[in-house]
């Protein structure tokens, strides 16, 4: 069944005017689970006033050491934020 309860947080928004947030499903933290898995790392642009951005960190960390998800990659990793710098 798809019946799902999704419920955005909002910690308002960066300079291009999209919104900052966190995404819960079921009462659970997707933008974390998705950090623990691998499958995304920790926004780097400007932080999203109130929100604690320590659990993130240390997912990020958690996931670097276990390879799991994009970081199995190790050294050879480029993050989007520094593709694009160097890609423009």
């Amino acid at each position: 069944m798809l019946n799902k309860n999704v419920e955005i947080k909002e910690y308002g928004h960066d300079r291009h005017v999209r919104t900052l947030g966190v995404v819960f499903l079921d009462g659970k933290n997707i933008n974390l689970e998705m950090v623990n898995a691998g499958l995304a790392e920790v926004y780097r642009g400007d932080l999203a006033r109130g929100l604690d951005m320590v659990p993130y960190w240390k997912a990020e960390e958690k996931a670097k050491a276990a390879k799991r998800g994009m970081w199995t990659q190790g050294d050879k990793y480029i993050s989007p934020r520094e593709w694009r710098r160097t890609h423009q």
